[in-house]
């Protein structure tokens, strides 16, 4: 019925509802197909996809926003000088890794937002990837007593491990457990 290409949505960021079914899914398919970024308020996307979504860009965001504190204005605060040097040295070996971490959650979370199945992949990857990072963190922090440094410190690495342990669970399985459907939707489209 249109000619390719004269809709001009190609980039156009395009909010969709009822996109599950009816002529919300034929419109989403149209503009997908015209080049348009698709996303969908309805049936289309469950709650937990897109707080997972909305999580994995949130957290890319913080991971970007702690390097760039940590850098700026050394967040540090540890006494003993041998531990100081031992804390620096680990937490120093993480930015590039942070880094690339940062942008599969936001890989992960744009994919899912866009049902794509490559948001499936990199959302489990970031979501597994922070699990480990979680489980790392504990690890380190229990071995050097960081939890042990004062209220304030155990607070804020505790808060951080929690996060990273419980939200990249959720991750992990909210992709997983959506996988099926992102890939009929993609091959619907």
């Amino acid at each position: 019925m249109f000619k390719k290409g004269t809709l001009m949505v190609k980039d156009k960021i395009v909010i969709i509802t009822g996109a599950a079914g009816g002529i919300g899914s034929a419109t989403a398919r149209l503009l997908g197909r015209e080049g348009a970024v698709l996303s969908f308020i309805g049936e289309a996307l469950k709650p937990e996809e897109v707080a997972a979504a909305i999580g994995e860009l949130l957290v890319a965001t913080g991971i970007i926003l702690f390097w760039i504190a940590f850098y700026a204005f050394g967040l540090v605060d540890i006494p003993d000088p041998r531990l100081r040097e031992i804390y620096l040295a680990f937490e120093s070996a993480f930015p590039f890794a942070d880094i690339c971490l940062a942008l599969v959650l936001i890989r992960g979370g744009i994919g899912l937002l866009r049902r794509a199945s490559y948001g499936t992949l990199f959302s489990v990857l970031g979501g597994a990837a922070l699990v480990f990072l979680g489980l790392l963190d504990i690890s380190f922090n229990s071995r050097h007593g960081i939890y042990r440094l004062g209220y304030e410190e155990a607070l804020i690495n505790g808060a951080i491990n929690v996060l990273c342990l419980g939200f990249g669970l959720f991750l992990v399985k909210t992709a997983w457990k959506n996988r099926i459907e992102a890939r009929n939707f993609a091959r619907a489209s």
